[in-house]
């Protein structure tokens, strides 16, 4: 098997990320002294498990809680060994979806060192913190894909002779020593992420020990109106709101056409990058769009300062995110690697445009809807329901919703100033 050892083999191996795809499992082992424990308790030769969700991104759960970490800074140490398994049924893009999101609403849950100690015993009570095996086991099993025999109490090992999954061949390479120097010296910028969601987080605990994750802090504010000034105090100081910055700068040439053409890289290897993100996109809506439309519809049902930021937020990232779709679209059509698509505008007031308004922005949905109703009729008013109106088109294409409106006269001259648009 791919994580076999033998005597001439010194060299530290690393994940070949191309190689490994979305809900993937990703098993592996350092030589710290807890590691070798689980492997002698568990008689594997592993003791770590994350799921694969993005390029280069997995999710696990380890000591500093469960998080997002960068697949390609993980180094695998002469004699460790390292798997990826895969779903020997494939996945439905439904059962992806849920696999990915599971893991994602657990981001920040704290970790269960007594969890993972008894993961093997029977009859231990289910607690809400997390341990690596436990969160991919639950993943699966909340998508109906059964991994191991109890997905509350499982250890890496069972995960590795798990009969539901198949292991990928290949996927480890050995780092030159040239490679080696410069990844041990590159800086870990996931880590600024996970820094600043646990001090989120620990402001969060001051306030109830029952917050666990992200999610929990926005149940707890619906809750507890007075708790605003401190969570947003803690959302500024946390940095949380700027890490977006960073990566901007880091990774300018992934939002900028002319800065993609001039980049140091590979022709190869900016086709696969254009390729596997365009990929990713077409798996289904990208989470910053369903975060964005989960944080309006709070806000509106619980008005707080703290939603109303992370609404802010999720725009700003969906516009990013779209930057770099088109980006790398753009730099695919020029090579003629990929047709380009033509925007498909959708008619205001119909099934289509209004499924594509709920995705974004479903409180204005529910406005435009309501306003329908009293008027009983569609042609009125997107914004006002008032007649007559007229259908229009924005001239700067939005990162998400159907960019098309149906405005009287009143409400045209109003938007327009800041959105320009044109007759549809």
């Amino acid at each position: 098997m791919e994580g076999e050892t033998n005597e001439l083999e010194l060299r530290p191996r690393v994940f070949d990320s191309y190689l490994i795809q979305l809900g993937d499992i990703v098993l592996t082992t350092t030589p710290d002294p807890m590691s070798l424990t689980i492997r002698r308790v568990t008689g594997a030769d592993i003791s770590h498990a994350m799921i694969c969700v993005g390029k280069s991104s997995v999710i696990d759960s380890t000591g500093d809680g469960v998080h997002a970490r960068n697949l390609e800074r993980l180094i695998l140490e002469p004699g460790c060994a390292g798997y990826v398994l895969r779903p020997l049924k494939p996945l439905t893009t439904e059962q992806l979806h849920s696999v990915i999101s599971f893991v994602r609403a657990a981001v920040g849950t704290r970790y269960s060192m007594t969890g993972a100690a008894k993961s093997v015993l029977a009859g231990f009570v289910v607690g809400r913190r997390q341990y690596c095996s436990r969160l991919v086991a639950q993943a699966y099993h909340r998508a109906g894909v059964n991994l191991v025999p109890d997905a509350d109490f499982c250890h890496p090992g069972e995960l590795l002779k798990s009969v539901a999954l198949v292991e990928i061949p290949n996927v480890l390479r050995d780092l030159s020593a040239a490679e080696e120097a410069d990844w041990r010296d590159s800086i870990d910028h996931v880590q600024a992420m996970r820094d600043s969601t646990n001090l989120l987080l620990r402001e969060a605990r001051k306030l109830s020990s029952d917050i666990e994750s992200l999610n929990d802090i926005d149940a707890y504010l619906v809750e507890h109106q007075e708790a605003d000034v401190h969570l947003v105090q803690a959302l500024r100081t946390s940095r949380y709101l700027d890490l977006w910055r960073d990566e901007l700068e880091r990774n300018a040439w992934q939002y900028h056409l002319a800065v993609m053409e001039e980049y140091e890289r590979s022709a190869e290897g900016k086709k696969r990058y254009c390729e596997e993100l365009l990929a990713s996109e077409k798996l289904g809506q990208n989470r910053f769009v369903v975060n964005h439309a989960c944080y309006v519809t709070l806000n509106a049902l619980h008005p707080r300062k703290y939603f109303a930021l992370k609404i802010d937020l999720y725009k700003l990232l969906t516009q990013q995110h779209a930057r770099r779709i088109k980006a790398a679209a753009t730099w695919l059509e020029r090579r003629g690697l990929l047709e380009p698509e033509l925007r498909t505008l959708l008619r205001p007031h119909t099934p289509e445009w209004f499924a594509s308004l709920r995705e974004w922005n479903p409180k204005q949905a529910a406005m435009t809807e309501a306003g329908i109703r009293i008027a009983g009729s569609l042609d009125v008013c997107t914004v006002c329901a008032d007649e007559p109106a007229r259908d229009y088109v924005l001239l700067n294409t939005p990162a998400a919703g159907p960019g098309t409106l149906r405005l009287c006269d009143d409400c045209f001259r109003i938007r327009s100033i800041d959105e320009p648009m044109k007759t549809f």
